[in-house]
């Protein structure tokens, strides 16, 4: 059985579980899986039940604790029930589209999880366009980020049409303590006692370190220290009022729609530009905020983004989890010329993840977790609500899945928008580029019309490779 330690949240998973109680800045994921026909139900409830035994976050709920400054804890659920988070159904009518299937979606993500059960739930649509059905899965952020959703998946697909049956014997389900009151204390005193001892190892360390450092080289310790006190005040200056002059409503509405183009044709618009295939999706969504705000006679400078950076090096488990911090910075958005757009985010985006001050996050976030929730949600929410978009880019399988017999045609992670009007999410997956977008109906009053200029936007990016 895992340690007290380990049954802990994170600093940074504590604070989005905390800062929930502004529901603006829920923190779910949800992702819908098209596939190319009606999966085989016996072999899909058997592929989820071995990764919930497989990732005990998916049999555990979330407990509070008695004094705020101890993160709260994953414990086993007593009443684990694996259908109460599966529900199948078929597609209340065939319009020729997914919409049905995003309606779907975009209700699930509204509704907040029972929170004495585990943070995740899955839904099976079926009849919908040639035979297609689509897997909708719901997953909090305090479980895991998108790369890790990446990894949980993997124990859901196969190569092939024919699943592998060859799987062994199921895992023993996880075990662990349900604690009352009085172990609760004692768990968070140990926890903390344990985290006080490993953070004063670090800090001696790190002061030791910098003590050499500053002998041998005083005037360059004096530039690093100023370097990373501007780059803390860039990354950590409240920024509660978006950029936008149009798109400042936020609720808790939903509207979800994607668009695609072949992942060869944006390789080569990258290359095109001399860029990387993140510059081109940036270049995208500024460039299509950039036409909507003219559309609506508003033109804007730049607009605030909140990016992940991506932390993990490859060497990680599949036990899901978030291995990357939150880099906010300005983006120019108001530039003609495509090209001269691209060239023009480059070095703003090269600085933002290569931000000293990203080391501090993890500090920052500890400390929020130490106080009362009602503080740690209004500075969290100053820091959130004052994001124009939030865009995160997830590298896919580059071939062709297959989930109990269907093949996988699209994956379209709708990430969340924790705090900002709009969040959206590339994939690429099997020679595509799937752009998954969640708009908050408050702050755009025709979010088909955005997303027609995200789309007119990429358009005009790949017309750049000729």
């Amino acid at each position: 059985m895992a340690s007290t330690l380990e049954q802990r949240m994170g600093a940074f998973d504590a604070v989005m579980w905390n800062v929930e109680d502004d529901p603006v800045l829920r923190s779910v994921i949800v992702a819908m899986i098209v596939l190319d026909a009606e999966p085989d139900i016996e072999t899909a409830t058997d592929r989820i039940e071995r990764m919930t035994l497989a990732v005990p976050k998916l049999r555990q709920r979330v407990v509070g604790n008695p004094v705020s400054m101890v993160p709260p804890r994953w414990e086993i659920d007593p009443n684990f029930d694996l259908m109460y988070h599966l529900r199948w159904m078929a597609s209340p009518r065939n319009d020729g589209t997914l919409r049905p299937a995003l309606n779907l979606a975009q209700q699930m993500a509204e509704q907040d999880f029972d929170r004495k059960r585990p943070l995740w739930e899955m839904a099976l649509m079926t009849g919908l366009p040639q035979g297609q059905s689509v897997l909708i899965v719901k997953i909090h952020h305090a479980i895991t980020d998108g790369m890790g959703g990446l990894a949980l998946a993997a124990a859901l697909i196969d190569l092939s049409r024919e699943p592998t049956t060859d799987l062994g014997e199921k895992p023993a389900a996880p075990t662990g303590s349900i604690l009352g009151l009085p172990q609760r204390l004692t768990s968070g005193v140990s926890f903390e006692a344990k985290r006080f001892a490993t953070t004063s190892k670090v800090a001696v360390a790190s002061l030791g370190g910098l003590a050499l450092r500053t002998v041998k080289d005083p005037r360059g310790t004096a530039a690093d220290a100023a370097a990373f006190a501007s780059s803390a005040g860039r990354l950590l200056a409240p920024a509660a009022v978006p950029e936008s002059p149009i798109m400042t409503g936020r609720s808790l509405s939903c509207y979800f729609d994607y668009f695609e183009c072949s992942f060869a044709d944006l390789r080569a618009a990258s290359k095109a530009g001399g860029g990387t295939i993140n510059d081109v999706f940036m270049t995208v969504v500024t460039r299509g905020l950039y036409r909507h705000h003219e559309r609506h006679g508003s033109p804007v400078p730049g607009l605030r983004v909140n990016m992940p950076i991506n932390l993990r090096t490859g060497a990680e488990d599949d036990q899901g989890g978030n291995r990357w911090v939150p880099a906010r910075v300005i983006l120019p958005v108001d530039v003609a010329d495509v090209t001269e757009h691209l060239h023009t985010l480059q070095p703003v985006l090269r600085q933002a993840v290569s931000e000293p001050a990203l080391m501090l996050s993890d500090q920052v976030y500890r400390l929020l977790v130490r106080l009362p929730t009602a503080a740690a949600t209004s500075l969290s929410a100053g820091l959130m609500k004052g994001t124009d978009f939030a865009a995160t880019n997830l590298p896919g399988p580059p071939m062709a899945v297959y989930f109990a017999g269907a093949k996988v045609l699209s994956f379209l992670p709708f990430a969340p928008r924790g705090g900002a009007a709009l969040n959206v999410a590339m994939m690429t997956y099997d020679g595509r580029a799937q752009f998954a977008v969640n708009i908050d109906e408050q702050a755009v009053a025709d979010p088909e019309e955005l997303v027609a200029d995200l789309q007119a936007a990429l358009d005009e990016v790949l017309a750049t490779a000729g």
